[in-house]
């Protein structure tokens, strides 16, 4: 996992603008458009060998306006992958956990209207040595080229990340999943926001070298 991000000099001061453009820009989209749009960034992600070589992968079950991730849940459960899914801690501001799921039985409504592992489910945090995926999906508002990311306002993916980083052993290639339009020329940075090692959008995939 690589080391938290410096401050970028000449930081623009507008996130709160940016992310508000871009999540009114998602909303915008017309459903077959987004839809199109996020099978193929599925598909391209099915057939990288990011994918192809890793048996335990961290997922997240898209919803609403976000890029979908059906198509990847199924494959993952129908292939014998070991997915992961996270679930929010309720009563622990911005954390969340990781959840062995396999399959769509194992999730219901969740936190922010999204969908979770069950509550009986048993979680993992980033310090359990349980928790070792291949590769990490990450969404959020916006990223860059040099790995930039910006979330949802919550820090739920930032502290996750940064703990597991600090776990000995516990690297995982982390990939943003997102349209192709919320990649942009540079995230506004905070020093919380973690960065990832690639992006993947219905028109390309690529690694950021550090």
């Amino acid at each position: 996992m690589p080391a938290a991000p410096s401050r970028h000099a000449g930081c623009a001061p507008n996130r709160e603008e940016l992310r508000r453009s871009l999540l009114e820009r998602r909303r915008a989209q017309a459903p077959k458009l987004a839809a199109r749009r996020s099978r193929a960034a599925q598909e391209r992600l099915l057939a990288a060998p990011c994918w192809r070589d890793a048996g335990s992968m961290a997922l997240y079950a898209g919803v609403r306006d976000e890029m979908a991730t059906g198509l990847l849940l199924r494959e993952a459960w129908a292939g014998g992958r070991e997915v992961w899914l996270p679930r929010v801690l309720r009563g622990s501001r911005g954390r969340m956990e990781f959840v062995r799921c396999a399959g769509p039985e194992d999730l219901g409504p969740g936190a922010f209207g999204l969908l979770e592992p069950r509550p009986e489910l048993p979680g993992a945090g980033p310090e359990d040595a349980d928790f070792r995926p291949r590769l990490m999906l990450v969404p959020g508002v916006a990223f860059d080229r040099r790995g930039g990311r910006m979330g949802y306002g919550g820090g739920f993916y930032d502290r996750f990340l940064a703990a597991l980083g600090a776990r000995e052993g516990a690297k995982c290639p982390t990939l943003g999943f997102c349209f192709g339009f919320q990649v942009v020329d540079k995230v506004p940075c905070a020093a919380w926001d973690r960065p990832v090692d690639g992006i993947c959008t219905e028109g390309e995939l690529f690694w950021i070298s550090r």
